[in-house]
């Protein structure tokens, strides 16, 4: 299955090419082609320009995020003013409800 951000399968980064599964096709699963001089260097020409692309579409997919979370920020910061009323968490407080490390 193709990833969203890659474009691509995991196997297809790795190995350069699609997988062939046994439940596919009923024949050993190794590739079959010999691999020569020109078939390497094909080869490894292929997967450098795959992984440029997977890299490429994660720097974009990445952007788009940033965009995204972008969007939902407010434009200024919040200020508070004098005699604001304001919700006090108090961490400390929360955490003593918890008697898990009390001595017994």
């Amino acid at each position: 299955m193709k990833q969203d951000t890659t474009q691509a399968t995991p196997f297809e980064l790795v190995y350069g090419r699609t997988a062939t599964l046994p439940v596919k096709i009923e024949v050993n699963t190794y590739p079959t082609e010999s691999i020569t001089e020109e078939n390497f260097q094909e080869t490894l020409l292929r997967r450098t320009y795959n992984l440029k692309r997977a890299a490429d579409n994660i720097q974009k997919s990445q952007e788009k995020q940033k965009k995204r979370h972008d969007n939902q920020l407010p434009d200024k910061p919040v200020e508070f003013k004098i005699e604001d009323k304001v919700l006090l968490h108090h961490t400390k407080a929360e955490k003593q409800c918890s008697r898990k490390f009390d001595p017994k």
